[in-house]
């Protein structure tokens, strides 16, 4: 819930004291001449600004659920959570770390980081303060993580600190249980970062109830929010504490909540807008890509961060204890995988934006065989694994497969979320159609994500294991996927009932190998190494499947060639770098 500010304007201030004076409800002032009145500070959200023709005009299709990226994984509360909100570090366009409220990365060679990695040291900047004046401090960021761990909010490696100490105010040190390879955007990355202590700890005891802090922030990045009108925009205007000198650029920064596809395409061709996010409407793309003014352009980003996948269940729905009776066996998973033809999915359901890509790992650089699209070789991987076909049917039997009671139809439930769109929807449906030409039933559902994601108190269909197959996308962030594909694939990530926040191995996936090398990689080591142990996971992912990856898409932006400075990337959200945005008039206007 949002929290809206409603007070009475200077004038009525005024009148209100008046009557009192007149009324006797205040004592006369002691002296002729009276004290003046000083004049109220109202907080921003109870300021109306004019939309500056100058401005900066941001497009989004929903409206920010808050300014707090450690609650929600939307993507518009990082949006705006990365243009107050300040990290110690963040990682650029190129994929390498930059200090931000830190004075400088802390490393091995500068003694920042110890030999075994587990003690790092910070630094900070003695030149930060927050947008109404007070000090940005080391109490910041120590109550940052007291705070996440207060509203029992898990973000990566939080659950590594062993301890976390401040010697001075501009000095941090965190003790790790294990090393933590993506230490330096520990308080960072796609919006989140550091909290105002001074302003947030009376707010409530819990992150998840703040209104002030969540609604109506101050700052150490290069803006505050000046309006906030529901449903309509945000308004955004320079922090005049900035500690970056001569940012930022624009005096206006205005984010326009417009849900129609085809109204935010003509605003970008039109002017009346610079940016627009992630248009994946595949006519909409079309038509910013033949720009008849040649005024907008469509942005994708090289290298793509986010891998389509199917994700299986490797237990029996609701029984965790057991293996799945279909997709239990790593040859129903292969034959899943070589059904489904990937270039086609991609022309058809995405307009041919995605790249095929059959492991998370693509960054990494690892050689993998190729498993190709081979409907004949699914339909003998499906026979050999005791699932036939019966003439006159048109879904396979279990018949002698060992996991299920002869006569089991094969017929899978998945599901996706709805808040993609179209597109996903389409591929999903595309996938149903490829399966049944080797006669398996997929029987599809669309539901919110917060269903498919949601707490283990709050039944989510992932974490408590309800469910056949998931279609999702989703990648790493930064350079190092050691963290995520723990997450994703360490024996010890699974969820259960005594520990639900255990990790996101939502589809049960045990293979004890993994252990140790997951616990290799939690150490520091060479970057050769490190390569190695990551290929080595390639491998054995890509041997059993307990994820069926299928493409790599890209981020999408329509810009205005107006806007300059706008770098989008896949290391963070695009406003990572708003201060440096500008606008300039094109010819003709």
């Amino acid at each position: 819930m949002q929290k809206y500010h409603n007070l009475p304007p200077l004038k009525t201030y005024l009148l209100l004291t008046l009557c009192f004076l007149l009324m006797g409800c205040l004592p006369a002032p002691p002296e002729p001449t009276p004290t003046p009145e000083p004049t109220p500070t109202l907080p921003p959200l109870a300021r109306a600004v004019d939309v500056q023709e100058s401005a900066i005009k941001v497009l989004l299709a929903i409206e920010p659920p808050s300014f707090n990226a450690y609650l929600n994984d939307s993507g518009y509360e990082a949006l705006v959570g990365e243009l107050v909100f300040s990290a110690l570090a963040e990682m650029g366009h190129d994929g390498k770390y930059y200090p931000e409220l830190a004075e400088a990365l802390p490393t091995l060679s500068n003694g920042g980081l110890s030999p075994d990695g587990k003690t790092v040291v910070w630094q900070l900047r003695q030149d930060v303060k927050w947008s109404d004046g007070t000090p940005f401090t080391s109490a910041d960021v120590l109550f940052t993580r007291d705070i996440l761990n207060q509203s029992g909010i898990w973000t990566p490696g939080i659950d590594l600190i062993e301890e976390m100490v401040a010697p001075d105010d501009y000095t941090v040190i965190i003790t790790y249980k294990q090393f933590y390879p993506n230490y330096l955007i520990q308080f960072g990355g796609l919006g989140t970062g550091i909290f105002p202590k001074h302003y947030c700890e009376d707010d409530h005891e819990t992150m998840l109830l703040w209104e002030d802090c969540n609604f109506n922030p101050i700052s150490t990045g290069p803006f505050i929010l000046g309006e906030w009108v529901p449903g309509e925009r945000l308004t955004f205007l320079p922090n005049p504490h900035y500690f970056v000198p001569d940012r930022p650029l624009a005096s206006q920064l205005v984010l326009e909540i417009v849900s129609n596809p085809k109204l935010r395409q003509r605003m970008l061709e039109r002017g009346d807008a610079q940016l627009d996010l992630w248009p994946y409407d595949k006519q909409i793309i079309r038509r910013m890509e033949r720009s008849r003014s040649g005024n907008v352009y469509l942005y994708a980003t090289d290298p793509a961060r986010y891998l389509l996948r199917l994700v299986p269940n490797l237990t029996e729905p609701g029984n965790p204890d057991k293996p799945h009776p279909i997709l239990g066996d790593q040859r129903v998973r292969q034959a899943i995988l070589q059904s489904i033809d990937v270039e086609r999915l991609n022309r058809r359901a995405f307009d041919g934006k995605g790249r095929p890509m059959q492991t998370e790992l693509n960054q990494i650089g690892c050689f993998l065989t190729p498993y190709y699209y081979d409907p004949g070789i699914a339909q003998a991987l499906l026979s050999q694994a005791g699932w036939v076909l019966t003439p006159g049917e048109d879904v396979r039997r279990c018949q002698g497969c060992g996991t299920a009671e002869d006569g089991t139809q094969l017929i899978l439930k998945s599901y996706t979320y709805d808040e993609f769109g179209e597109p996903l929807h389409e591929a999903h449906q595309l996938i149903e159609e490829m399966l049944a030409r080797v006669y398996i039933k997929l029987d599809r559902e669309v539901v919110e994500g917060g269903k498919l994601w949601g707490t283990w108190n709050d039944n989510g269909i992932e974490l408590r294991g309800n469910f056949d197959l998931n279609l999702w996308d989703d990648g790493y962030y930064g350079v190092d996927p050691t963290i995520r594909m723990g997450d994703y694939f360490d024996p010890r990530s699974i969820p259960t009932r005594d520990n639900p926040i255990a990790g996101l191995n939502v589809g049960r996936y045990y293979n004890p190998k993994l252990i140790d090398i997951f616990d290799a990689l939690y150490s520091p080591l060479p970057n050769n190494r490190r390569r190695t142990l990551l290929c080595e996971l390639a491998t054995i992912l890509h041997q059993d499947l307990p994820h069926i990856p299928l493409l790599v898409l890209p981020d999408l932006y329509g810009i205005n060639r107006s806007l300059q400075g706008v770098a989008p990337h896949i290391y963070d959200t695009v406003t990572w770098n708003a201060a440096d945005w500008r606008v300039t008039r094109l010819p003709g206007e």
